[in-house]
């Protein structure tokens, strides 16, 4: 019998191995290694989730469908800069009839049919307006999309901080309990006192609503989330820092300078535009009455006379300082005030660039603090359970240490995260939206 209890224990060894290896691990969960962010997921990796839940929820933002439905509508102008005329033809008409006079029954029927004319160089400069507002416009769901990966960045670390926080509370009840089971067992072999078995009942009762509000707090964040992407949750990896690319190619930048091109494109516009279409139209005019003689030295006579007459009219708008000066203030001040905008924007994306980085060399050294601290604590408080057990400390004095291990333990979680957040920080300050 005395040679099979070793290899009974080795059977059992090696079963409990492999069901430890073959035992799921949890998704989603975030730690760190140094000073990188490791992602543990299970079997099937998710891969980075910012494209496709990007795409998501650009398609139920709002404001990206009104700024599409802007791009369909500037574009139509295209077809003005198509027509042979800008704008629309006329056709018109008079009837005349006299009451009165020796023209008796006399009838004037005229129709008329014309149409404006474009004005030298104002097609052109027109369709380079449409043009330009047309790019604006595209800039404009450019930024637009980067806006909701900003939003989508900030929920994915909220719901990954609550779920980090409720990974920390999960753990406190588990260890609350391994803890409340042994002292109550001491108390009853009279080896602890019944304060110390109270103790461990309220650090019990703490962990446990701790862990309640943890948990309602994950689910919010997770609801929000999926609002967010039309339901896809926030599970996997989101992102890896991204290369920076060359500044002027980012959204918050080409935003401000296609609206820059368009305000210069409608200085233009108003330069070729120095007075209303002129218009040209043609119209023909048929007139007859019958004409009685009253003098009384000629015979009375009742004649028929008619005619039908063909011309060209043409109106020219003469121009006028008051009506061109306001339109070449508006467009120099229009142009101004995007150059201006451009200008801004550009000091306020390198200034986010520069924090961006510096926060996220100070997010990562903190997250390797406190991966540190977390060391020191387990260590600290393994070697207090066993003072404990050897009745060399008090409960209190556990419980005291049990607290700066679950401190440390909140840190390191908040720190991990915060350095998966300031990735996504840098990449949003880059312009990165994919």
């Amino acid at each position: 019998m005395s040679y099979r209890a070793p290899l009974l224990l080795s059977f059992l060894v090696a079963t409990a191995a492999s069901a430890a290896l073959a035992a799921p691990k949890p998704r989603g969960e975030v730690t760190v290694k140094g000073d990188q962010l490791i992602e543990r997921r299970g079997k099937k990796p998710l891969g980075q989730q910012l494209v496709r839940h990007l795409d998501m929820a650009v398609a139920i933002d709002a404001q990206s469908r009104a700024l599409e439905a802007q791009f369909g509508a500037v574009s139509a102008r295209y077809a003005t800069t198509r027509s042979i005329t800008p704008g629309s033809p006329y056709v018109g008409g008079t009837q005349r009839n006299a009451v009165a006079g020796n023209l008796r029954h006399y009838n004037e029927t005229e129709v008329e049919a014309g149409l404006p004319l474009w004005l030298p160089g104002q097609r052109d400069a027109l369709e380079a307006t449409v043009s330009s507002s047309v790019i604006e416009i595209e800039e404009r769901i450019a930024q637009r999309r980067l806006d909701v990966a900003g939003l989508l960045r900030d929920a994915w670390w909220n719901a990954q901080r609550t779920a980090r926080e409720t990974m920390v509370a999960r753990n406190r009840v588990s260890t609350a309990r391994e803890i409340g089971s042994d002292m109550t067992r001491r108390v009853e072999l009279g080896d602890a006192a019944q304060a110390d078995a109270l103790l461990a009942k309220n650090e019990l009762l703490a962990a446990e609503t701790e862990l309640a509000q943890a948990e309602g707090a994950e689910k919010v964040a997770r609801v929000a989330y999926g609002a967010l992407t039309g339901g896809a949750p926030p599970d996997g990896t989101l992102e890896t820092v991204k290369a920076a690319g060359d500044i002027e190619d980012h959204p918050a930048l080409r935003t401000p300078l296609a609206a820059l091109r368009r305000a210069e494109a409608q200085a233009q516009l108003v330069e070729a535009t120095p007075i209303d279409n002129p218009d040209v139209g043609v119209f023909g005019r048929q007139e007859h009455n019958r004409q009685f003689s009253t003098d009384p030295s000629q015979q009375v006579t009742d004649q028929r006379t008619d005619a039908t007459t063909l011309g060209v009219r043409i109106r020219i708008p003469l121009p006028t300082e008051g009506r061109q000066a306001p339109r070449q203030a508006e467009a120099i001040a229009e142009m101004t005030r995007a150059r201006a905008d451009y200008e801004k924007a550009k000091r306020v994306v390198l200034a986010d660039v520069k924090s961006a980085r510096l926060n996220l060399a100070a997010a990562q050294r903190a997250a390797g603090l406190a991966q540190q601290r977390l060391g020191v604590a387990n260590e600290q408080f393994d070697l207090s359970r066993k003072a404990f057990a050897l009745g060399e400390i008090s409960a209190f004095d556990l419980y005291r240490v049990r607290q700066l291990q679950l401190d440390a333990q909140r840190m390191q979680a908040a720190a991990s995260v915060a350095v998966g957040a300031a990735v996504s920080r840098v990449n949003q300050a880059q312009g990165y939206a994919p």
